[in-house]
């Protein structure tokens, strides 16, 4: 073996396979030379990604919905890496193996969608070469009726090993639904923490989910009478894509919304949740800690004329294992906002945002702050839309296009953002899917896309609430600063 390891050209191989391995989608094709950048510069290094596999979840059956996912493989900047060969367009598939595809991504920049349907079903879109890097999609569907009333939509999600989810309850009918898009089987742990604590329930671990299949865990059954409740998810063996769905009902048993709730960041001492919507409503800040000690949290509310501390919430305790949820609306007055929480333990949050009439909702979990593009697809919406941007700290700058459905740019900007302050973009209503690219150009940025009812809407108006999470794209999203050096395994 150690004559076997001596050989300089199996230790090159041992290597590369490993970062291959660690890089998931992020394909290294060669050790280079150790680039150190010059100090302020901020740019990510960037790894070619030659695969995608997105996962778009699907609300449970119940009364009239319709249903549609919309993907685009975006413009990317001058110069970004792809990978070589032939654009091969990215199918939009249901999950068995040999399902026919129901839509595709045929050409850079412009947004393929599949058919609206009256029976959702859980979608993937999966493909290889060029089109792959930065390929975002959105799952959407809109109900007027039933349990499913209002709007859910929500980014599909990449495939992975560790998420965070904040802002659940049993008081509704919540659901952790687990996709494997891969062709063998996963097994899945989920741990919850309530407002009493982080609680022991056998049933949440060792979950098997099956290869290209789903399988749902209802709240409610696992851990009856726990309210409030965050959940971390790992897989221990394969990948899975989680989404956890929320059905609300209003005080008079009439159903109050739909939604996904999306991912919150890991645990930090800092924690920025983005895009507090405008407007009236309730709106709940729920922050986990899942340490074994009590957390003390200071809250910062950045408004659109800048930080402040809310009175009485200016610090906020947690206990260990413990879940609180915080009513911060009247607090926000119906601004626009970011919530910037500073702890002493690691914890996440998310923020919960109901519309004046209790009949939608949407949530945003916390969010790590842009360290290169972001992209999304906005479904269809006959609101105006709000890209909301947040500099938590210092002055930033951030650069935005709204792109429709066949690449045009409909509204590109570059704009200053002041210190602690969360400035809107309206983006008005549109009949088609559209795409939007969001970058920090200076400065640290969080940013989030909002939807809210109209203020006096009309008597056939549904009820449209929704949130959508900017993050970084996984092409930009290696780590800043110097680049690993692949060969020093070798010396």
């Amino acid at each position: 073996m150690s004559r076997l390891l001596s050989d300089v050209r199996v230790r090159v191989g041992a290597c590369v396979l490993a970062m291959a391995a660690i890089g998931g989608l992020g394909v290294v094709t060669q050790a280079k030379e150790p680039k150190a950048r010059a100090e302020g510069v901020t740019e990510p290094a960037r790894s070619v990604v030659n695969r995608t596999a997105l996962s778009c979840p699907a609300l449970a059956p119940g009364g009239k919905t319709s249903s549609i996912v919309s993907a685009v493989s975006p413009t990317l900047p001058e110069g970004t890496p792809v990978a070589a060969g032939k654009e091969v367009p990215l199918q939009i598939t249901p999950l068995p193996s040999t399902a026919n595809p129901v839509g595709s991504v045929l050409v850079r920049g412009k947004v393929g969608s599949t058919g609206a349907v009256t029976k959702p079903a859980e979608l993937s879109i999966q493909g290889t070469g060029p089109l792959a890097a930065g390929t975002v999609g959105t799952s959407t569907t809109v109900s007027g009726e039933g349990v499913n009333l209002g709007m859910a939509s929500a980014p599909c999600q990449v495939p992975g090993s560790d998420f965070w989810f904040a802002g659940a309850s049993t008081d509704r009918r919540d659901a952790l639904v687990l996709t494997n898009l891969d062709s063998i089987n996963a097994e899945v742990n989920v741990t919850v923490y309530s407002s009493n604590g982080q609680l022991d329930l056998p049933n949440a671990r060792g979950l098997v989910v099956p290869a290209r299949g789903t399988i749902p865990l209802y709240l409610r059954q696992i851990a009856p009478g726990a309210k409030d409740v965050a959940l971390h998810v790992q897989s221990t063996g394969g990948r899975v894509a989680p989404a956890l769905r929320s059905n609300a009902t209003k005080s008079n048993g009439e159903p109050g919304g739909v939604d996904w709730l999306n991912p919150s960041a890991a645990p930090a001492t800092k924690v920025y949740v983005p895009a507090a919507a405008p407007g009236a409503g309730l709106r709940m800040l729920s922050i986990a800690n899942p340490t074994d000690l009590q957390a003390t949290v200071s809250l910062t509310v950045n408004g659109p004329n800048g930080p402040f501390k809310p009175a009485g919430l200016e610090t906020v305790q947690v206990p260990a294992g413990a879940v609180k949820t915080i009513k911060l609306d009247p607090v926000l007055h119906g601004d626009a906002s970011a919530i910037t929480l500073a702890s002493d333990e690691p914890v996440t949050a998310a923020m919960r945002m109901v519309d004046a009439s209790g009949s939608d909702f949407a949530s945003l979990g916390s969010a790590e702050p842009l360290t290169g593009p972001a992209y999304l697809v906005l479904p269809s919406h006959r609101q105006p839309a709000v890209l909301q941007v947040t500099a938590p700290g210092k002055p930033a700058s951030v650069k935005f296009e709204l792109r429709d459905a066949a690449g045009r740019v409909l509204s590109t900007r570059t704009l200053d953002v002041l210190g602690g302050v969360t400035t809107q973009i309206p983006f008005k209503a549109q009949p088609r899917p559209t795409y939007l690219m969001v970058e920090e150009t200076r400065g640290e940025i969080v940013a989030g896309v909002t939807l809210m009812p109209a203020a006096k809407p009309d008597d056939d108006d549904i009820a449209q609430v929704a949130a959508w999470p900017l993050t970084t794209s996984l092409v930009f999203r290696a780590q800043l600063g110097a680049e690993p050096d692949a060969r020093a395994a070798l010396r």
